[in-house]
């Protein structure tokens, strides 16, 4: 389906911006506190770190690594719902914090499934940020808008990239920034968001970050807030077509 052509002639780009939630695994942070006694040291070999990665793109100099991360490496193995696997990733984020659960949860069950062995506990405990960054630019499209809206089914597939690929790869070259989009994995049609380029990014530094415990298991993904007064939670069956587990691809 090439939902490009189909639309192309009826759009343009536009004005686009809001404020998006990301949630990422804390793991590189947990990793090196382990192994250094202070904040100092702890500042010391995350530089070091970071001479060990990909180059930044340009446009990128100025931002802190949770922002300029996404546009860094190249995606998951069978890319994303608008990269393919031979491009630089997209900064990917959600206008609501259930949204951007609803979104982990699925990749947690993906890891979960991808486990050779499940851990004896039966669960999986990770820590996670929740933050916030404000993104503004006047080459944006709403996706869940006309005309787009008419190829929903392709839009919001969750087994196939096939045809969001081709259309990530086609709004790359026409220029757009960014694209907002609702949601494959959260029941409640939250909407999410996908810079295509850092020059939409509005924030240089994560905004209102917070922290987040996960448990994982063959069943239910849960997020506890620290003082576990605030939980978000999600089961497997919800995720499921035809009673199989949805592995993405392109």
């Amino acid at each position: 389906m090439d939902i490009w052509a189909a639309c192309q002639d009826l759009i343009s780009p536009g004005f686009c911006s809001g404020k998006l939630t990301r949630v990422v695994e804390s793991q590189e942070q947990i990793a090196t506190n382990a192994l250094v006694e202070g904040f100092e040291e702890q500042g010391l070999l995350e530089e070091m770190l970071e001479q060990t990665k990909p180059p930044r793109p340009p446009g990128t100099e100025n931002l802190h690594w949770l922002l300029a991360t996404p546009f860094r490496y190249p995606p998951l193995p069978h890319g994303s719902r608008f990269g393919t696997r031979f491009e630089r990733s997209l900064f990917y984020g959600s206008l609501a914090l259930p949204t951007a659960f609803a979104e982990t949860a699925y990749y947690r069950f993906l890891f979960w499934q991808g486990m050779a062995t499940p851990p004896p506990s039966g669960k999986l405990l990770t820590q996670h940020t929740a933050f916030q960054a404000l993104y503004k630019t006047q080459r944006g499209l709403k996706l869940h808008k006309p005309p787009f809206d008419e190829h929903e089914d392709w839009l919001v597939h969750r087994s196939s990239y096939a045809a969001t690929q081709q259309l990530g790869v086609q709004l790359r070259e026409a220029g757009v920034e960014a694209v907002e989009f609702i949601s494959a994995r959260d029941g409640d049609r939250g909407i999410n968001v996908a810079l295509f380029s850092a020059q939409a990014l509005v924030s240089t530094r994560p905004v209102n970050p917070q922290p987040w415990l996960c448990e994982t298991t063959a069943q239910r993904v849960s997020f506890y807030a620290d003082s576990h007064s605030d939980i978000h939670e999600f089961a497997l069956v919800d995720y499921l077509i035809d009673g199989q587990f949805p592995a993405a691809v392109a």
